[in-house]
């Protein structure tokens, strides 16, 4: 297979893509579907595009080791046949040691001690999507707010300020409007982990280990994700949208954060222009919003215990973080949040490296780039009273 067709099937991926992210505005501005509708489409949709991200850089990057290896040949050939002429023969690579893909593909997928459970190609995608389902500050962003770049710094304009609109008499020169703009930085900083287990606990094991190693990998992945994205200082590398919204301190006596105080934070985001669209809570919070009662009738808030749980708040979905400090709640508006991907979650396996005392080393590597927020009202924090 030619490096031009990794690179068609890497286009054709990518415009693929194109559709969809296309198709994710259409239904993020369809005001005909129900928010329970809009999300199942959304994180279908999401899924679609996480998945054909992952087959274009799989294209590409496949591409570029067929051209190194075939460049090696070349250069292996003119030495090696008289006359330093090389044979036409496309497949002359092949007599050079196969790479560690190359010779897994020889074998049996289904063979366990071959990594069949976590070779096949489809693997990536599925990661990416594990990790945004696990990951609960992914989940309420919108698709097109999660930013993918190829550099080590990623910069997204800001309009900061603007005037200049006022009234006109017929006839009069149109005043001069003026317009600051900044910019939202996003670094990309990696995150990563390797796990090493014996061949004989792999074989050995009831359990599939393989798939059991990744998922551990991507749940701690998507933890420490959460946590700088929550509560990430304005001088760490990620910044957490704590450090970046307004914080309103409820007054001595207000142990507990209502559905009031969340009807006051959304009203606060609206009268920025925002739209709220989620609800973050810490454990403590989210627990008493779901045990908060009526006063007279004694009836719960959010319905009774013996239904569903309650979650959801003035329509907006609650998300319960235990990264959330206690007696804390956030109401935002997600459009108005972006998040850097300089690359994907992705776990690789390696049988080489610990190749004299038979151990499988399976490694986790991602590069996330910050939390902008557009504008402070767009995150409203709530803090409760100590006592």
């Amino acid at each position: 297979m030619s490096t031009s067709l990794y690179e068609r099937q890497a286009k054709a991926a990518l415009e693929e893509r194109s559709k969809l992210i296309a198709e994710l505005r259409t239904v993020e501005a369809d005001s005909k579907l129900t928010a329970a509708e809009k999300r199942e489409r959304v994180e279908r949709i999401d899924r679609d595009v996480m998945r054909l991200e992952a087959e274009a850089r799989d294209a590409i990057e496949r591409g570029e080791r067929e051209s190194e290896v075939r460049s090696l040949a070349e250069r292996a050939g003119s030495f090696l046949t008289p006359g330093n002429t090389m044979r036409d023969d496309s497949e002359s690579f092949r007599a050079l040691m196969p790479s560690l893909n190359e010779y897994r593909a020889l074998i049996a997928e289904g063979t366990p001690g071959a990594g069949g459970y976590t070779v096949p190609e489809k693997v990536s995608a599925q990661y990416a999507d594990i990790l945004k389902a696990q990951s609960t500050f992914l989940r309420a962003l919108p698709a097109a707010n999660v930013l993918t770049f190829n550099s080590d710094m990623l910069q997204v304009p800001q309009l900061t300020e603007s005037d200049g609109e006022d009234y006109v008499a017929e006839g009069a020169e149109l005043p001069e409007g003026t317009m600051t703009w900044s910019s939202l930085s996003f670094p990309a900083k990696k995150i990563g982990r390797i796990q090493w287990a014996s061949s004989e606990i792999l074989e050995d094991s009831a359990l599939d280990l393989r798939n059991i190693i990744g998922q551990n990998l991507l749940r701690d992945a998507s933890l420490r994700f959460d946590a700088d994205a929550f509560n990430g200082a304005l001088t760490d590398p990620v910044k957490g949208i704590l450090a970046q919204g307004t914080t309103t301190s409820l007054e001595a006596g207000k142990a507990t954060v209502t559905y009031d105080d969340v009807a006051d934070a959304c009203a606060r985001v609206e009268a920025m222009n925002g739209s709220p669209s989620v609800v973050w809570a810490s454990t403590d919070m989210g627990a008493a919003l779901r045990k908060e009662k009526a006063s007279g009738s004694g009836e719960y808030q959010g319905g009774s215990p013996t239904g569903s749980p309650a979650s959801t708040a003035w329509g907006l979905p609650v998300m319960v973080s235990g990264f959330l400090p206690a007696k804390t709640v956030v109401v935002a508006d997600a459009s108005r949040l972006f998040v850097g991907i300089r690359r994907n979650a992705s776990i690789k396996i390696s049988e080489d490296a610990r190749f004299t005392s038979d151990q499988v080393g399976f490694k986790l590597t991602m590069r996330v780039a910050g939390v902008g927020v557009a504008e402070a009202s767009s995150v409203q924090v709530i803090k409760a009273a100590a006592s």
